[in-house]
């Protein structure tokens, strides 16, 4: 899961730092080569990217450090690196800094720091307040936290914004069924396997809403 929340990041910083010279392209190609090594060699990326970063390097120096944390399963460390680049002054684009808090956010998950997730999923919240993903995140720190009505509303706005978010879909089922809400649950799941029909967790979740409806 690290490394599928990383992509929607990575083209949005070759987005951001489009080659517009020679200087540029060499950067571009270095920031590539070095995001290739975090999935590949983090630990070689880690090198790569500390040298870069010392060498005066900018956002993309310090977000491939970060992926090659994410790649070391250092989840605390690549959070932290995370949090802070949302705060570089040389990122201009607002939309950009957004999505690096609400991976920040992502990574603190990993880390099963929820209440550091939480925190930085209120403030990504605070900029971009449209948006499924960070609802449904704040969700899985909430419930990570024993916050289960809170879950459940964070989860029920995520539907609402995106209706086909199966990752939402299947979290609402598994908060229904900590609620009791058996048939709720049952139609949560049944419309999350629409979307995923192979998802392990889903079917996972559908199996226990099945034997407590048996059980009942």
């Amino acid at each position: 899961m690290r490394f599928i929340f990383a992509i929607a990041l990575m083209l949005l910083f070759w987005t951001a730092y489009a080659p517009k010279g020679r200087a540029e392209a060499d950067e571009s190609q270095r920031y590539r080569a070095c995001l290739a090594k975090a999935y590949s060699n983090p630990t070689e990326a880690y090198e790569d990217a500390l040298i870069w970063k010392n060498e005066g390097g900018a956002s993309p120096a310090r977000h491939c450090l970060a992926m090659a944390f994410l790649g070391m399963n250092a989840f605390a460390e690549g959070a932290e690196q995370l949090e802070a680049l949302a705060y570089a002054p040389d990122i201009e684009s607002q939309a950009l800094k957004t999505e690096v808090l609400i991976q920040s956010g992502e990574a603190w998950l990993q880390a099963e720091r929820p209440k550091d997730a939480l925190r930085v999923l209120d403030l990504a919240l605070e900029r971009q307040k449209n948006n499924a993903d960070v609802y449904t995140n704040r969700a899985r720190a909430e419930m990570a936290l024993g916050n289960v009505t809170a879950a459940h509303a964070d989860l029920d706005q995520a539907i609402r914004l995106r209706p086909d978010h199966a990752l939402a879909l299947r979290l609402r089922a598994a908060v229904q069924l900590r609620e009791g809400k058996l048939q709720a649950a049952q139609s949560d799941i049944e419309a999350a396997l629409r979307f995923e029909p192979s998802n392990v967790d889903a079917l996972l979740v559908r199996g226990q809403i099945r034997e407590a409806r048996r059980l009942r």
